[in-house]
């Protein structure tokens, strides 16, 4: 099924949605770990009153453990994303996960066995060199954008791995058992590292707050809709509108935490590289394809 202007308005607002998601992480008073385990228990209990509500959405047994296992990755992921976070600013985390289309680039036609494209890996190396132009200006936090490149990778693979399950199973199936194994992969780590403590797994009263808007409006609305766009859409072009997700979240970081969130020159010109891939692209998918 071809996309519309409507599924990519619909993925730019899912990015908006995701671009609050760090600034939420970085609000809340519990580690990045914790974060995710109360962000994925949350999300996977509501959607577990949909999935066990219609007997359309039930899969085989089969189906359950490939699910929480892309789920699992997906949790690192958030690890990673929160943490890289905790470890330098909202922006510079946001910025790092940009490189997610660079992986999915090579990922995708792996995963298919099929060439990669010449633009598409143009378009990923724009990206790359607009983050080794933020890295240069930025050595100081070279930790947190390594934690965050590896987030990106793993979204990368998230990505990739959803766009076969899309094709055969409902949104809400899908979430609810990825959130699941996300948040039984959190719970483990916790367990494993003993980090159990009621005075640090407790959440302060805002965490609360903040953890609903995380696991609701940041993540079930999101993904479900995530889902159903990855349905006309290739795991590439949405990886490359996840470009900005550092863009909206990077402008909302300004507003919630002003001058903290400053950067370099050198951060606004690698970020300008990105804005221009997605421009190469929106020009390059209207048109015919091309041997390019």
């Amino acid at each position: 099924m071809p996309s519309s202007r409507t599924d990519q308005l619909s993925l730019h607002g899912i990015m908006l949605l995701f671009g609050l998601t760090a600034i939420l992480g970085k609000l809340m008073t519990i580690s990045a770990l914790l974060v995710v385990c109360y962000r994925t228990l949350i999300a996977s209990v509501f959607l577990a009153f949909i999935y066990f509500g219609a007997k359309k959405h039930h899969i085989n047994r089969a189906s359950i453990f490939p699910l929480m296992l892309v789920g699992s990755v997906l949790g690192l992921h958030w690890i990673c994303f929160f943490g890289s976070a905790r470890m330098s600013t909202v922006s510079l985390s946001l910025v790092t996960f940009s490189t997610t289309s660079f992986f999915t680039s090579i990922l995708e036609p792996l995963s298919k066995k099929v060439p990669i494209s010449k633009k598409e890996l143009f378009l990923g190396v724009l990206v790359v060199f607009g983050m080794a132009l933020i890295f240069n200006f930025e050595r100081g936090h070279a930790l947190a954008i390594l934690v965050g490149l590896f987030g990106a990778f793993l979204s990368s693979v998230y990505s990739v791995a959803n766009v076969n399950l899309a094709k055969k199973h409902s949104a809400v199936s899908i979430n609810f058992f990825e959130l699941f194994g996300a948040f039984l992969f959190s719970l483990i780590l916790i367990i494993g590292l003993h980090f159990y403590e009621p005075q640090t797994i407790i959440p302060q009263k805002l965490d609360f707050v903040y953890l609903g808007i995380l696991a609701i409006l940041c993540t079930v609305l999101p993904y479900l809709v995530l889902i159903k766009l990855l349905r006309k859409l290739s795991a590439f072009s949405v990886n490359l509108v996840f470009n900005m997700e550092p863009i909206y979240g990077i402008f909302l970081a300004w507003i919630i935490f002003g001058k903290a969130e400053k950067m370099t020159t050198g951060f606004y010109a690698g970020a300008a590289l990105i804005v221009l891939s997605l421009v190469l692209n929106f020009i390059w998918t209207q048109k015919k394809p091309s041997h390019f």
